[in-house]
């Protein structure tokens, strides 16, 4: 029993020594400015920053500094200590090890005061065995107040230029090689390789002098990594670093060099001075950038800090860095930059764009990475760190649409609708941001106007569609030089609807739809890149997301009401007879080399079977439907075939099926100065009867019953159509014919329904054969022309017609043959001044097919210029192109 007691005894004892272990301190201050409380610091009066042991935690405490470890046992001056008020030890410290003794400390106050508050810690001797030496630690408590601190240590720091084995006094000296400021690294090359200096300049050339030169590379923390030490002697001033079996080193870091001097047989080594980082690689900058869709290109810089070296067996070598980027939210100039053999400091600038999507689909991001792939002739850049990637956040910018539809209701940009009863041509919208603008011409239709031509110009380009003058559509270039790359006009299979394109994304939609009998009104749509938003004017409005301010008038005021828009406002925007783009004449025909940049997509995998895809549309992405069989039909600038271009393509435009255009030349362009609509404006109920009841209920059931409505509405239910219904009843009350009322509505609702759906990305569904997100197919199936005219249904976006009838929109019966009502012209074309090989022929029940043809028969004039009726000439037929549905070219033998 007594055993296990002394046991027990013996092991509380030894539990209670280990726990009372004081010479197992924790460190009061173990970071680098522990030098700050020596008695040889000082601080300003009320300086910031002070020290305060006021929240340390009472325990022993062991220091370690190099300007001094232990207590200072004379009064230290006030703000010493890196305090205001510095606390030291009022006695001696302990001479026995291991034995703990209670010593007074004196806090200094201010007037002299060495002792202005003083108490007791406690301080222990002990010894480090391993190390074989002695030390004291301290058991102190939190201080009484702040700004307190415990001084430990009473050296300084060596003044600048000299030097001792810590960097402290005693000891310091300035007897060594002296350096003047610090060395600098350059590059140049040698024996076909690049080679760094480290270069320095001693105060004093000395025989005996010696210089130890270390070299050093960043690793990707920025850490040094030593490269290569030497040693140099006397003059010599120069350390070389080149890439060779001994010193290999890869290139895209920072290198720096570091030189220390010394006598022989001497201990007093100078300070260590480092040179600046010297980057060497391609610099690439800046690394983020922040692009809007409708901001400019932004550039950026590649610059190499050092020389391009070859092998001299192959001295045209160069260094390849290959472009490529995780998405396909922008473009680039190109996927490849070459750096030739030569000096550093070459400098290759890049463009970035942001992509013109036309969806609204959020900010993105996207990583912009580069890569050299292994070449045995540029030996240097065997081996290089990676290449940071720059990233690239785009801001989405929303697209808008301006449509003016019946006689003519116009919806502006930011969704205001008001009618326009005036004639004649007005600018429709116009950019403040760049030179592009859309011109509209109306006729006197019933009681008020409708749309009969459109104009629509983007830097030289210019393109019209007029069909005032006689009904009859005409589609040309009113420019003469060659349209750059992304202009284009595009007829539909029926050819009533034209659409023009633009290289930056901006696009005009004309459609010619039936009134009564032959004639014929249009419904125009505009729609604008993100280049534009804040920058329009015009009949469409003040494009910036507020309606209220879209009734500006060019002078700057602001009207406001609905229905039938201000005079002041519509009239200021009129243009006189002569100056509007219908008028536009070009010079002489000119093939000229492409005006817009190409850009690029650099698929992300660079390092193998990269694709690259570069073109002059790249930054433009507008997603659109496939229509089946219900393709449109490009028409070609008239002088295409006589530019270099089209010689180079002309089997590629062919196999495209596009046709040339006539040139009309003068005669396309005539006077326009309509007299105003002065007929009252119907009211209901109209004069068949038609109340306003009627036409609401009959307004609201074509749209909902017909199969475009019925899809899109199921799709987006809250697809606004309250203000197609009020044109529609405007449209019924002031035509008094309910059909083209509600025909109009419908095909407008569908343009409004495609617009949506391809716009808002959450209505996208995956594609099961691509895995690509795509438009809903539902819309696509439904976009056939005019409802196939009530004489058909749609399918995959193409008619199917019922029998007996045709056409791309099933409006021809096939008991109504073609009718040819003239040629133009009279017949009569003049080589001098339009396009003769190329017969127009005006009528109507055209049709869009590969057998279409016409028949001629050569005439004889007499010498008065009357036909000779006795002369049998030769019947031919001809091959021809629908270029509307009112027009058709044939070329002449």
């Amino acid at each position: 029993m007594r055993l296990i007691l002394w046991f027990a005894f013996i092991y509380f004892i030894s539990a209670q020594t280990l726990v009372e272990d004081t010479c197992q301190p924790h460190f009061l201050d173990a970071s680098s400015t522990i030098w700050q409380r020596s008695t040889g610091f000082s601080i300003e009066p009320g300086a910031s920053g002070q020290r305060c042991d006021r929240q340390i935690k009472t325990g022993w405490y062991r220091f370690k500094s190099p300007a001094g470890s232990i207590m200072p046992e004379q009064c230290p001056n006030i703000n010493s200590c890196g305090t205001t008020l510095p606390i030291w030890l009022n006695g001696s410290h302990p001479t026995e090890v291991n034995v703990s003794t209670s010593v007074p400390v004196c806090v200094v106050y201010p007037g002299n005061n060495c002792c202005g508050h003083t108490y007791n810690i406690d301080i222990k001797q002990c010894q480090d065995e391993v190390q074989g030496e002695d030390y004291f630690v301290y058991n102190l408590p939190a201080t009484p107040g702040c700004p307190m601190s415990y001084c430990i240590g009473n050296e300084t720091r060596c003044p600048d230029g000299e030097r001792s084995p810590n960097g402290f006094s005693p000891g310091c000296t300035n007897e060594f090689p002296k350096l003047k400021g610090k060395p600098e690294v350059t590059i140049g090359s040698h024996d076909n390789r690049i080679r760094f200096t480290c270069d320095f300049e001693p105060e004093q050339i000395k025989n005996n002098a010696k210089y130890k030169v270390s070299w050093y590379t960043r690793t990707s923390d920025g850490n040094a990594e030593l490269v290569k030490t030497e040693t140099l002697h006397g003059n010599q001033t120069k350390s070389f670093l080149q890439n060779t079996d001994r010193q290999k080193f890869c290139l895209q870091k920072n290198f720096f060099c570091e030189v220390s001097s010394v006598f022989p047989d001497s201990e007093d080594i100078s300070d260590t001075k480092r040179s600046d980082d010297f980057f060497a690689g391609i610099k690439i900058s800046p690394t983020t950038i922040d692009l809007a869709e409708n901001d400019a290109p932004r550039e950026l810089k590649f610059e190499t800090t050092i020389p391009i070296t070859c092998e001299p067996f192959f001295p045209d070598c160069a260094v390849d860095l290959e472009v490529a980027q995780t998405q396909n939210d922008g473009v680039l100039s190109f996927c490849k930059i070459s750096f030739k053999k030569g000096p550093a400091g070459q400098v290759k600038t890049m463009e970035v764009v942001a992509k013109r999507d036309f969806i609204d689909d959020g900010d993105k991001s996207m990583k912009i990475k580069f890569h050299i792939p292994l070449t045995l002739f540029v030996p240097d850049w065997k081996c290089h760190a990676e290449f940071p990637d720059v990233t690239v956040h785009t801001k989405d910018v929303t697209t808008a649409n301006c449509y003016s539809n019946g006689d003519p209701h116009i919806t502006t940009f930011d969704n205001r609708r008001f009618d326009h009863y005036r004639v004649g041509d007005y600018i429709y919208t116009k950019s403040g941001a760049r030179l592009f603008e859309v011109h509209v011409r109306t006729f006197v239709c019933a009681s008020v106007s409708c749309n009969c031509g459109v104009a629509a110009r983007e830097g030289d380009d210019v393109m019209v569609v007029d069909m005032c003058r006689d009904n009859v559509p005409r589609a040309r270039f009113a420019s003469t030089v060659e349209p750059q790359p992304g202009t284009k006009i595009n007829r539909s299979p029926d050819g009533k609807i034209f659409e023009f394109s633009f290289p930056s994304g901006a696009s005009v939609r004309f459609e010619a739809r039936r009134w009564f009998g032959d004639t014929y009104y249009a419904n125009i749509v505009v729609k604008l890149p993100s280049d534009d938003y804040k920058n329009t004017s015009g009949l469409c409005g003040i494009w910036d997301s507020s309606s209220t301010n879209d009734l500006t008038s060019k002078e700057g005021q602001q009207f406001q009401g609905r229905g039938q828009a201000p005079l002041g406002f519509t009239e200021s925007w009129k243009l006189t007879p002569g100056s509007s783009l219908f008028y536009h004449r070009g010079g002489p025909q000119k093939c000229l080399a492409e005006r817009i940049k190409t850009y690029c997509f650099c698929s992300e995998n660079a390092q193998n079977n990269q694709v690259i895809n570069c073109t002059t549309n790249a930054i433009v992405d507008r997603p659109k439907y496939i229509l089946g069989n219900n393709q449109y039909q490009e028409l070609n600038f008239p002088g295409a075939e006589h530019c270099g271009k089209r010689r180079r393509r002309r089997r590629d435009v062919e196999t495209q099926k596009t046709l040339i255009l006539p040139d009309d030349g003068e005669d396309a362009v005539y006077f326009y100065d309509p007299i105003q609509p002065n007929k009252t404006i119907p009211s209901f109920p109209t004069p068949n009867g038609i109340t306003e009841e009627r036409a609401i209920l009959n307004c609201d059931k074509a749209l909902r019953e017909s199969e475009s409505g019925k899809v899109c509405l199921e799709l987006v239910p809250d697809l606004d159509i309250d203000g197609i219904i009020e044109s529609c009843v405007e449209d019924t009350k002031i035509l008094d014919d309910i059909e083209v009322a509600t025909s109009s509505a419908v095909g407008v609702m569908k343009d409004a329904c495609e617009e949506v759906t391809l716009r808002n990305i959450t209505l996208w569904k995956t594609d099961d054969t691509t895995g690509q997100l795509q438009p809903p197919k539902a819309v696509a199936e439904i976009l056939c022309p005019n409802e196939c005219s009530g004489n058909g249904y749609c399918a995959n976006a193409t008619c199917v017609c019922d029998e007996g009838y045709l056409s791309a929109d099933c409006s021809i019966h096939e008991d109504d043959p073609p009718v040819l009502v003239k040629v133009a012209f009279s017949g009569l074309c003049d080589i001098r001044q339009k396009d003769c090989v190329r017969t127009r022929v005006i009528g109507r029940n055209f049709i869009n097919s590969e057998s279409l043809a016409c028949q001629t028969k050569a005439l004889k004039f007499t010498t008065d210029h009357s036909i000779d009726e006795e002369f049998n000439g030769e019947a031919t037929i001809q091959s021809s192109e629908l270029l509307s549905f009112r027009r058709v070219k044939l070329r002449s033998t």
